[in-house]
């Protein structure tokens, strides 16, 4: 009796072979005195017919033993099939049992937890940088794979720092409930959050219910974005039909402040309390004409990046800014209408400035700036080859401000072409590109 089923499959394999190796049975082998005349009008005589029988006699035992053997080998196969689902069911266990085996002396399972919540930290969206809760993304998504990743997870403050938040769903104590977890295994951290006002003509009561909830998280938060409508007393709103008033809470910790609504004839920005921290500010709102800066209050002298779309911004406006800004680096506003002219503005640490003018807009802005730190410029004019290239004043912009000047960006007005030469002359470091 054979044990070892190697031997026995060897066994198996040689007799197989030894099979295989026995001729087959070919037509020629089977060929008679009367094979010719198969498709002749032969009539055979009483002793022909004889020899025919015997032959006949013959072919039926070939037949016979041709099926027992068929038998066999069908009997084999249905075997053989079987071996086959063992030996597969075997292979998978022992593919699974040598996985188990490699976890276990897998390099990540030596990784410190806190190096673990480092790379946990790095999975996070990037665009936009404010989570919004699903189960099939970080940081949900790692609290799926294993107890050892959950545990790591909920214990990284900083996977929960990050929050999108829906005001229609914040009706639901549900709904609060889970942000509210969320936030809290951020600890103490401070909170980037963004708050998405979905929610139509609410009632005074739901309206405050909501404030009350909101306004501990914003006392959290380093970088806050409200869009939509204003929501009393927490962005302090008169008739949201008609006006976008935007009250901040105090936040002693805020860095950065996006306000955006599509919709209002007017739009107003306060931040009452101190936010010494406030350094870059986003403002926006497609449907409206800033004419003055009376409605948005912000500590201006602090800001290092402001940004300011809306459909029309007058000229005087941007002066202003520009005036009450003392410590900008950046600065992108759009879309800038000529009104009236300026008073000479000297702003010593603008370096990217983004513009987009209509109306010769200009003409009034380079005419009045100086900008001895501005590196970078980036014009755009709303209307392709609707207004021409203010040569003479961006040469003299160029000789009041330095020789700092590194890249000009032109978009939509291909006017500048002509005074490439003398622009390379007149600041040779400076790199123009149209687009």
């Amino acid at each position: 009796m054979i044990n070892d089923p190697m031997i026995a499959l060897a066994k198996l394999d040689s007799l197989l072979n030894e099979c295989l190796a026995q001729p087959i049975i070919s037509l020629r082998d089977l060929e008679t005195p009367y094979s010719q005349y198969d498709n002749a009008n032969f009539v055979p005589a009483p002793g022909d017919i004889a020899y025919i029988g015997e032959v006949l006699h013959q072919r039926d035992d070939q037949l016979i033993d041709i099926s027992y053997q068929l038998s066999i080998v069908q009997s084999a196969l249905w075997k053989l099939e079987a071996l086959q689902t063992h030996l597969e069911e075997s292979a998978s266990h022992v593919r699974r049992s040598t996985i188990s085996l490699k976890a276990l002396t897998s390099p990540i399972r030596r990784i410190p937890p806190e190096v673990l919540g480092e790379i946990f930290y790095h999975c996070l969206p990037t665009a936009p940088i404010y989570v919004t809760p699903r189960d099939v993304e970080s940081p949900m998504v790692l609290t799926q794979v294993c107890r050892h990743w959950r545990a790591v997870a909920m214990a990284t403050p900083r996977l929960w720092t990050s929050i999108t938040l829906h005001v229609g769903r914040a009706t639901s104590e549900v709904y609060r409930s889970m942000c509210e977890a969320w936030l809290g295994r951020a600890k103490s951290l401070l909170l980037a959050m963004r708050v998405l006002n979905d929610l139509e003509s609410p009632d005074p009561v739901t309206q405050e219910h909501i404030v009350s909830w909101l306004q501990p998280l914003l006392m959290r938060c380093h970088d806050f974005w409200w869009h939509g409508p204003a929501l009393n007393p927490l962005l302090d709103s008169g008739n949201i039909s008609s006006t976008i008033t935007h009250t901040v809470s105090p936040t002693p910790y805020l860095n950065r402040l996006r306000v955006t609504s599509h919709r209002g004839r007017t739009y107003t920005v306060c931040v009452p309390g101190p936010a010494p921290y406030l350094h870059t500010a986003f403002l926006q709102c497609p449907t409206l004409h800033i004419s003055s800066l009376d409605r948005i209050s912000l500590p201006w002298s602090q800001l290092t990046e402001l940004t300011l779309h809306f459909s029309l911004v007058n000229s005087t406006v941007l002066f202003q800014l520009l005036s009450l800004c003392t410590s900008l680096n950046l600065l992108n506003v759009s879309c800038v209408l000529h009104t009236l002219n300026a008073d000479p503005i000297h702003h010593r640490t603008l370096k990217r400035f983004e513009l987009r003018v209509i109306r010769h807009g200009l003409d009034a802005v380079l005419g009045a700036l100086t900008a001895p730190a501005l590196e970078e410029l980036d014009i755009g004019f709303v209307s392709r080859g609707g207004d021409q290239w203010p040569h003479d004043e961006f040469v003299d912009f160029v000789k009041r401000s330095g020789s700092t000047l590194r890249r000009l960006t032109v978009r939509q007005n291909w006017g500048v072409t002509r005074h490439l030469m003398e622009y390379s002359t007149l600041a040779p470091g400076m790199t123009v590109t149209m687009r």
